[in-house]
């Protein structure tokens, strides 16, 4: 299309209309125009004969002649209007002239040998740019401004062929460069009462861009595109994934400065890696980017595919759903586009061959000979070969490390797909696992969109999310197998939905509120806190409260408030100042250094299969939670200290003071390198002299101790085995337990634990004495496992590698009577 076969034809039409000649134009979707019933088609065609046959001086002009061989027939009549017409063209009864492109009419003559001898085939090809400018120079002559001047000034119009050149290759010259300049002066004098002036690059390039979609900065030259910001675009909306950043960036690129290749798509890409991981989501990205919109992305899913006569549903026939079109004839429609084949590894072989067709030479015909320009779209292919994770994995306390290599799925790759095929592809990109960092990344943009939702933001409401409620959303909201899937169904099910029940029954409290959102270990938990108002009965509103110290005039100590919080100035000014030592620490160059190296290694080639990835990549994780727990404490800060009052929430100060407590600590175990989390055993004594129940139940509740511990500070917890306690076996508690400082602040709880009951009838320093053993064991880096119990043997053989005489030592004396006495 665009070499002049329509023009060429009306000019011979108007010289043979002078002398006498009647010119009649019809295709064949007129000529099935109203036909409903068998047999009326037939009658059309011999009613059109007897007007136009014989010696009458009559030219019958066919558009799209090939459409001829296909329309007409149906599953009870394989006879089209070509057979019809024929033998009235072969016995010269019927004058015809058609236009059909040089690839449908080589399909016509293999499918009716015959034509070749009753047509003159006469080809047309298109116009070298010297007389193509020349033929655009008299069209801008047909269009000078009546005030006279250059509408067309010489560069300009050099710069609109090289323009329709590269964008508009579709059709041909030089067709392809008149229909641009009439649409750009259609579009000036649209815009205006008075007729354009001279055309600029500015005016052609708007043009182009509201043909094709893309943007502006990618189609002047002129422009430079700010790739760091292009790089940020995909990184907002597609987290963990750098390397198919990267690829995408360093693509878009190649298409701002004209070097990709002009004979095939734009870009050919195989992203291969676990469903949820961003796949999809970064196509639609690029398709945003580039055209304005996600929805300029078509989609296939290819698992409906499977097929041999699938192939049908591609190039245009088969489908019997008339909204579902043929891939032929979506990019006819939009031939800029984003083409995702989702699933490619699912469809039939057949379809991998046709599609090789596509990947060479950027262009698939149809059974008819039309054929569908993919020169200008960027083909995605997504597949799951050799990435399947098993079904339930977790990602809290338990993985497997080798679910996923990326060995294993370039290996599938190649297994599966023939070497002619894979080397037409531009570039393999592996998608990696999500990794703990990335999903509370992906959390945090999902909470941040959900709290820009009508029925939040209008509220006056200080939304804080404890690192419990995080923790809960991501083991809720994420699976190894369905990556980032789930996470919007479990916003909406734990938290969202009993938020909604709460507004709706009107059950929270007037004016500005601070929400606390945190997790119990099975639900989510909102708190309604007034950051103004002190609690009954403390002593907040005292006067003379400036000191800081406790009621036994020590020095005041985070522990203090977080026990027995008074809610004075004096615990806002120690907050405050603990809060800037902690400030100092996080934000320090050697803290951000250490981050960044981490973050560093993970964008290495080899380190998905490096054995330290676990040690680096839980680095990464830690020091980001410990970040966002800052950022909670920071504007907590900013409510206490945000004017002169001198009496405040107990309850506020506490919730700092704890926040605080765990960041100290978490920060002194990353300063030390001890970030892992913990095994805890509790096990009862045993000793001739007390009695076993009493061992027993001494160790119960050293274990409720540990579990109501870790309850308390929303840290993760699960029992592994709890067993004996009944006098005879031994009482015995195995748990694992994850949050902030978790090892640091239990690591100094192994030991011996006794507890101190009076002898009876002895004096007041005779005592039995029941003994607990409290081993704890750090985490190792790697994940356990899938199976039921691996995180159970894991703890086993962490408690195995403990040294014996960590038993010997005794942690800490309990006593109820005669007082009550704590002592480490």
């Amino acid at each position: 299309p665009g070499v002049g076969k329509t023009a060429i034809a009306r000019v011979l039409g108007k010289r043979l209309h002078d002398q006498g000649w009647t010119i009649f134009e019809a295709g064949a979707v007129d000529l099935l125009a109203g036909q409903i019933y068998i047999g009326q088609l037939e009658e059309r065609v011999q009613l059109l004969v007897r007007k136009i046959g014989g010696k009458r001086k009559v030219i019958w002009v066919v558009p799209n002649f090939h459409e001829l061989m296909w329309a007409g027939t149906h599953q009870h009549s394989p006879t089209a209007l070509l057979d019809m017409i024929f033998p009235y063209v072969e016995k010269g009864e019927i004058i015809l002239l058609g236009e059909t492109q040089p690839g449908a009419y080589e399909r016509l003559l293999q499918s009716m040998p015959r034509l070749h001898t009753s047509l003159n085939a006469v080809q047309i090809n298109p116009l070298p740019q010297a007389e193509t400018i020349a033929l655009a120079q008299r069209w801008a002559e047909r269009h000078r401004p009546p005030a006279g001047g250059d509408m067309l000034p010489e560069q300009t119009l050099q710069e609109a062929f090289q323009l329709t050149q590269q964008y508009l290759g579709d059709k041909a010259a030089p067709g392809n460069l008149l229909q641009f300049l009439d649409l750009t002066w259609k579009r000036l004098s649209s815009s205006s009462d008075l007729s354009p002036g001279t055309i600029t690059l500015d005016d052609l390039l708007l043009t182009l861009a509201q043909l094709t979609g893309l943007p502006i900065s990618i189609l002047d030259e002129r422009e430079g595109l700010d790739l760091d910001s292009l790089r940020n675009f995909f990184h907002q909306r597609v987290l963990g994934q750098p390397e198919a950043v990267t690829c995408l960036v360093e693509r878009v690129a190649m298409i701002k400065s004209g070097l990709t290749d002009p004979t095939r798509p734009q870009g050919v890409f195989l992203f291969a890696g676990p469903t949820g991981t961003g796949k999809t989501e970064i196509a639609k990205t690029l398709a945003e980017f580039l055209f304005g919109s996600p929805q300029r992305m078509i989609r296939l899913d290819m698992s409906e595919f499977q097929s041999p006569e699938s192939l049908d549903r591609i190039i245009g026939e088969g489908s019997n759903n008339p909204k579902e079109q043929a891939l032929v004839n979506l990019i006819r429609k939009q031939p800029f586009s984003v083409v995702l084949l989702d699933e490619f590894e699912k469809s039939h072989p057949n379809v991998w061959d046709l599609f090789l067709q596509v990947f060479d030479d950027g262009r698939l015909t149809d059974r008819k000979g039309n054929t569908a320009d993919f020169r200008h779209c960027i083909i995605i292919m997504t597949s799951n070969l050799g990435a399947v994770i098993p079904r339930g994995a977790s990602i809290g306390f338990t993985g497997d490390q080798n679910a996923f290599t990326a060995t294993t799925v370039t290996k599938s790759i190649i297994e599966t797909f023939r070497k002619e095929f894979i080397n037409r592809i531009d570039r393999i990109i592996i998608f990696h696992p999500l990794s703990r960092t990335v999903m509370r990344e992906v959390l945090r943009k999902e909470l941040s969109e959900v709290m820009q939702r009508r029925g939040l933001r209008n509220r006056t409401w200080a939304v804080e999310w404890h690192e419990s409620a995080i923790e809960f959303l991501l083991d809720k909201g994420f699976t190894a197998d369905l990556g980032a899937r789930p996470l919007k169904r479990a916003i909406e099910r734990y938290m969202l939905s009993p938020l909604a029940t709460t507004i709706v029954n009107h059950q929270f409290p007037e004016g500005d509120q601070f929400l606390f959102v945190r997790s119990n270990g099975k639900a989510i938990e909102v708190e309604f806190i007034d950051p103004d108002a002190p609690e009954p009965g403390s002593a907040a509103g005292e006067a003379g409260l400036a000191l800081p110290e406790d009621a036994a005039g020590q020095p005041l100590l985070l522990e203090t408030i977080i026990f027995e919080p008074q809610g004075s100035s004096a615990e806002a000014a120690f907050l405050n100042s603990h809060f800037e030592q902690i400030r100092d620490h996080i934000t320090s160059e050697a803290w951000s250094e250490k981050k960044q190296q981490a973050l560093a290694q993970t964008s290495s080639a080899d380190f998905w299969e490096s054995p330290g990835r676990f040690h680096i990549l839980g680095m990464a994780e830690y020091m980001d939670r410990i970040e966002a727990g800052f950022a909670t404490a920071q504007r907590l800060l900013e409510r206490l200290v945000g004017s002169d009052r001198t009496q405040y929430s107990a309850t506020l100060i506490q919730r700092l003071a704890q926040q605080l407590y765990l960041i100290s600590a978490a920060a002194e175990g990353v300063a030390a390198d001890r970030l892992e989390d913990v095994f805890i055993l509790v096990e009862a004594g045993r000793d001739s002299q007390v009695e076993a129940a009493l061992n027993d139940d001494f160790a119960r509740k050293i274990a409720v101790m540990y579990r109501q511990w870790a309850e308390k500070r929303r840290m993760r917890h699960k029992i592994l085995e709890e067993s004996g306690g009944d006098g005879v076996v031994p009482y015995r508690l195995m748990m694992a337990v994850a949050g902030y400082a978790a090892l640091n602040l239990l690591g100094q709880e192994s030991g011996l634990h006794v507890f101190e009951i009076p002898a009876e009838g002895g004096n007041s320093k005779s005592f039995k004495r029941c003994k607990a053993h409290v081993r704890v064991a750090a985490q190792p880096d790697e994940p356990a496992g899938n199976t039921a119990d691996a995180l159970y043997q894991q703890a086993l053989q962490a408690f195995a590698q403990l040294p014996e005489d960590d038993r010997l030592t005794i942690v800490r004396r309990y006593r109820e009577l005669p007082s009550p006495l704590v002592r480490d």
